[in-house]
């Protein structure tokens, strides 16, 4: 009997020696398993909240300068993000500048837009391309942005959306209304005009001198204004050998997108007023050859109704139609 008491407590003690590993080992392997490698994150931080909290931080500040340069009718500009947004987190631009677009989107119905760089026209200028073309190749990464509303065009209107107050909603409405006409005058000229048909253009609006803009008193101050915020380009090249200077209008970047051709083509339906049927056609196609978009015009010409006969015109009709003619010749 003693003999078997033994064995049996032998056998108890083989059972114990196969019981589960120490509570220890067990917690540190259920903790490894529990925590995720950093591998399997995709947020901004890599598992680190403290990486988190700055994407965050950058994102509220690059939404602030792109608010607060619009304010100022100034380009946001790839450098002054990394300047003043990320800092030696420069690596980081694609999604932060992503997150910011979806905070404007949904919070402020807008967006940052690429600008379009100023047009290379003077013989300087296009020798200068030339050159860096064949040394290097030219980068077609976008290098200022500006923000455009997206709100639907009803959602738009003056009496919804009113000019900022800042100085006086009476004086941006002004300056929008002369910024406006000056820069779909120069791109209905084929997107150049002459100084001289400038000054002629300001000498009918009244404009030659002076303006009705407060601080801009004079035509001279205000015309380096539209330059300085990207609405205008005046362009300067020496001609020929006799050392004189040809002075011409473009349309800046920023007439090109806040303007653009949906802006020239409401001021034009505007001063026309409301037409229908073969006039409504026909002044579409006028407009749209002034924009240089013939071709597009052609291909939409089988919409046009035929035209109807009518009695001989008016002889002030020919002397005003012969006017305008004349000047799109010019």
């Amino acid at each position: 009997m003693p003999a078997l008491g033994r064995k049996r407590r032998a056998e108890r003690e083989d059972e114990d020696d196969g019981s589960p590993e120490p509570a220890t080992q067990g917690r540190r392997r259920t903790t490894q398993n529990d925590n995720p490698s950093d591998e399997d994150d995709t947020g901004y931080g890599n598992g680190n909240g403290d990486s988190d909290s700055n994407a965050e931080q950058m994102v509220k500040k690059l939404v602030r300068l792109a608010l607060a340069c619009e304010y100022s009718r100034l380009p946001i500009r790839r450098q002054m993000i990394r300047e003043k947004v990320l800092g030696s987190a420069g690596r980081q631009f694609k999604p932060v500048f992503e997150q910011a677009q979806l905070q404007l989107r949904s919070v402020f119905g807008m967006e940052m837009v690429e600008l379009p760089e100023k047009e290379k026209v003077t013989l300087a200028q296009k020798r200068g391309i030339a050159a860096k073309t064949q040394s290097q190749s030219q980068s077609k990464t976008a290098q200022s942005y500006t923000l455009v509303s997206l709100l639907p065009a009803p959602f738009q209107d003056p009496a919804i959306l009113p000019p900022p107050s800042i100085p006086t909603q009476a004086t941006e409405a002004q300056y929008t209304s002369l910024y406006t006409l000056l820069v779909s005058l120069v791109a209905l000229s084929g997107d150049e005009l002459a100084d001289t048909k400038m000054e002629r253009y300001l000498r009918r609006l009244g404009l030659e001198d002076h303006t009705p803009i407060p601080g801009y008193t004079k035509t001279e101050l205000l015309l380096k204004r539209m330059e300085k915020e990207g609405y205008l380009v005046k362009v300067r090249e020496i001609a020929g050998g006799q050392g004189e200077e040809d002075v011409s209008w473009m349309v800046g970047p920023r007439g090109k997108v806040e303007v653009g051709e949906q802006g020239v083509r409401g001021l034009v339906k505007a001063v026309y007023g409301d037409v229908d049927g073969y006039a409504e056609a026909e002044l579409e196609r006028r407009v749209a050859r002034s924009l240089g978009l013939g071709d597009a015009v052609v291909a939409r010409r089988d919409d046009i109704p035929p035209k109807k006969k009518r009695g001989p015109r008016r002889k002030n009709g020919e002397a005003e139609e012969a006017e305008v003619e004349s000047d799109e010749e010019d």
